[in-house]
């Protein structure tokens, strides 16, 4: 007998519509994912014993640290407790920062976790939330590598690399495969969260502490003699720049210098660089190694929390 804990935080997988608005489903229909899959897939399910917790139940555009330290909670109270692995329902809207935090935290994990979502409610046809789910499944029964993954679309993505989406789209996109080995990343994170190695009584705070700056043409940059951020992270351009020749740049860098503030870049790869990138050391800026975007700002706001 294969044992599955499911855990419920709500999401488009976990909701319903009213023909006016999305939310999330009542007692009644909680279970209704884990009910569709014994339905379609009754041969494989009837070796499985689903369990069920619900640490909290929203939409994910509402999620924080307060919901993302319920999560951690209610995984480290059910790790030990002889699970062949552990399936998330989540929203897709926040998926990869929950899954990010999740990887961080939980990288020497013996079992494997999958986050799934879906694109549309359950009831609606086009919704690949069962697909999702089912593929989570197989992948435990299977006995492959622990860890923390995300089942969608036909495709296990480990869920330390997923890249934010893009526009309109709820496709999941990763940084190449070869680009970085876990272990090469986690040795990466743990040198800029001050070499943890033990992450069980790690909390986050409710809002994160870290601005999250995206690199546009002609931006202005915010008063930092107001802000409550203990740090920034900037996302340059693809091609690893920033705006140099920017004087509001240069005078927001020397700013964050004035009140302690350590801006971190991410984005930039290690290969011949543009002459606009040569002003960095001395701007200060910190480089992150190869990491995507979503993993770098939740490992800040672990580090910073």
């Amino acid at each position: 007998m294969t044992k599955i804990l499911v855990i419920l935080t709500g999401g488009t997988i976990g909701s319903s519509s009213d023909g006016r608005y999305i939310s999330v489903n009542s007692d009644s229909k909680k279970y209704k994912i884990i009910e569709m899959y014994r339905k379609a897939f009754s041969d494989a399910a009837d070796d499985i014993k689903f369990d069920t917790c619900e640490p909290y139940t929203i939409l994910s555009e509402n999620l924080n640290g307060k919901y993302i330290n319920k999560l951690i909670k209610c995984l480290n109270e059910n790790l030990n407790k002889d699970y062949s692995g552990i399936i998330i329902t989540h929203g897709t809207d926040t998926l990869q920062y929950t899954a990010a935090a999740l990887g961080i935290i939980f990288s020497n994990i013996s079992i494997p976790i999958l986050m799934v979502s879906s694109n549309y409610i359950l009831e609606d046809e086009r919704a690949n939330g069962l697909d999702n789910f089912s593929q989570a499944v197989s992948y435990i029964k299977s006995g492959k590598n622990p860890g923390i993954y995300v089942a969608y679309d036909k495709t296990i993505y480990s869920g330390l690399n997923l890249l934010p989406h893009m526009a309109y789209s709820d496709k999941l996109y990763q940084l190449e495969a070869n680009s970085s080995s876990h272990d090469s990343l986690m040795h990466n994170i743990k040198h800029t969260l001050d070499n943890y190695t033990d992450f069980t009584g790690i909390s986050l705070s409710d809002n994160s502490p870290v601005q999250y700056i995206r690199a546009v043409p002609g931006q202005i940059y915010p008063d930092l003699s107001e802000t409550d951020a203990k740090a920034i992270l900037m996302e340059t351009y693809h091609s690893g720049t920033l705006s140099t020749d920017s004087k509001e740049f240069r005078d927001f860098c020397h700013r964050a210098k004035t009140f302690n503030i350590p801006i971190y870049i991410v984005g930039m790869e290690d290969r011949l660089q543009y002459e606009s990138t040569s002003l960095y050391e001395n701007l200060g800026l910190k480089t992150l190694e190869k990491i995507s975007p979503v993993t770098a700002y939740m490992m800040l706001w672990i580090k910073y929390s």
